[in-house]
């Protein structure tokens, strides 16, 4: 009979905890409350939260004067900070405390006259909030080191990077930015509950035939749990909840694997597991 192991750790990091309780305290207090950008990435938890009333809006622009506004735990930059006060908004912040750490040593290296390299995905807030911190070059690539050019004095390159990436991608880039820049200060910003979720995810993978990633598409923490598991594994699927799953998906498979990303309430993994186990009559295992 086929069996189910979980990944230990799995599901939200205390940064997520943190943003989720403490926009559950806000909407206790306030009538209306504003969200910039979602939460946190994923749409039980955005919808949650829309059922109590909670509007979340793409730019501030779209937040009326005087209103209450929670920045969510990706970050914002210094001119959203700014754009806020002057529009006179109560603002509530929900910055994971990680990301903070990266936004204040983009700070202090530039105050040092260092070149920034910054290692992120284009276009997500996190990143977006850290560029806006100071002067930076984003890399998202091998090839984007390859075209890398350092206008400023060598001996004094730093390279940050977004909180949520893949620990083993982002080695590979790393190594690649030593090899061209020997003098470069590499700040290890993944955070631990994301190097530990990969970490258990490549031991799962390793073992089982099928791997399932629970979590959203633009979830950036999902999707690099979903690369890490199919570089190990014959078969990974990054998948939403159990509404998202294929009988063709399970043939053959005697060992599965589930994870589910940092952002994931704990009850989407455990109906998944709940629903395989009715459906397929498997034994779980942890």
């Amino acid at each position: 009979m086929p069996k189910i192991f979980v990944a230990e750790p799995h599901g939200f990091c205390f940064g997520v905890r943190k943003a989720v309780g403490f926009l559950e305290k806000i909407v206790d207090k306030y009538d209306s409350v504003f969200v910039l950008h979602e939460i946190v990435h994923n749409p039980f938890v955005v919808n949650y939260f829309k059922e109590k009333g909670v509007v979340f809006v793409e730019d501030i622009d779209s937040v009326p004067d005087d209103s209450v506004l929670v920045f969510s735990a990706q970050g914002v930059s210094p001119e959203v900070r700014t754009a806020a006060a002057q529009k006179n908004l109560v603002v509530f912040d929900a910055t994971c405390p990680l990301v903070e750490v990266v936004h204040k040593k983009a700070h202090d290296y530039y105050s040092k006259d260092f070149s920034i390299v910054y290692i992120g995905k284009k276009g997500h807030p996190e990143t977006v909030g850290v560029l806006g911190e100071a002067p930076m070059t984003l890399v998202s690539s091998l090839d984007d080191v390859e075209t890398l050019r350092i206008n400023g004095d060598e001996n004094k390159i730093v390279c940050l990077n977004q909180t949520t990436l893949s620990v083993y991608d982002t080695k590979d880039i790393v190594d690649f930015l030593k090899e061209k820049y020997p003098s470069i200060v590499v700040e290890n910003g993944i955070c631990r509950a994301t190097q530990q979720r990969q970490d258990a995810v490549k031991t799962l993978a390793e073992v089982s035939d099928l791997v399932f990633v629970l979590g959203a598409e633009n979830s950036s923490n999902s999707v690099q749990l979903a690369n890490i598991a199919r570089k190990y594994c014959n078969a990974a699927y990054l998948i939403l909840d159990k509404s998202e799953l294929k009988d063709e998906m399970l043939k053959d498979a005697e060992v599965i694997g589930i994870t589910s990303g940092a952002s994931c309430p704990e009850f989407v993994l455990e109906e998944f597991v709940d629903h395989i186990k009715q459906k397929y009559f498997i034994s779980k295992d942890s």
